[in-house]
């Protein structure tokens, strides 16, 4: 009498890892392709200030000016001269219909500067100024 034994089969019990690192990778190019760069401003220490900060709407259109410490401006990401400034503001103006200014400048720049811009932004046609500031905590 002979006896069988059954033969017994080895499972392969792997997971197959190569679609899953597929997608991974389509994801990641396309979040690559979707996403939105921009450039970051010019870094500021904003002035301080006790009066009520008005909050205004992110999604509004505006021009941003930037006035560093060492009073150079940027004019919505770009290095403009205070003469330029005015040419530079009215053609943006013309090209977005965009009256709306909103300036941040450093607490240590000059209020010489602060006051020439905007008497030139006023002249390009801006009708909208708006500035940035600090919240100052009261204990």
């Amino acid at each position: 009498m002979s006896t069988f034994l059954p033969v017994r089969r080895k499972i392969d019990a792997s997971i197959d890892m190569t679609p899953l690192i597929d997608v991974v990778f389509q994801l990641l190019i396309f979040l690559m392709v979707s996403s939105h760069f921009t450039k970051p401003d010019v870094q500021v220490d904003l002035p301080s200030g006790k009066g009520e900060a008005v909050k205004v709407d992110a999604v509004l259109e505006k021009h941003v000016l930037v006035i560093s410490p060492e009073n150079m401006t940027t004019l919505n990401g770009e290095s403009v001269t205070q003469e330029s400034f005015e040419k530079a503001l009215a053609g943006e103006i013309l090209q977005s219909g965009v009256k709306r200014l909103e300036i941040r400048g450093d607490k240590t720049s000059e209020l010489g500067t602060f006051i020439d811009l905007i008497e030139k932004a006023k002249a390009a046609g801006v009708t909208s100024l708006g500035y940035h500031k600090k919240a100052v905590e009261e204990n």
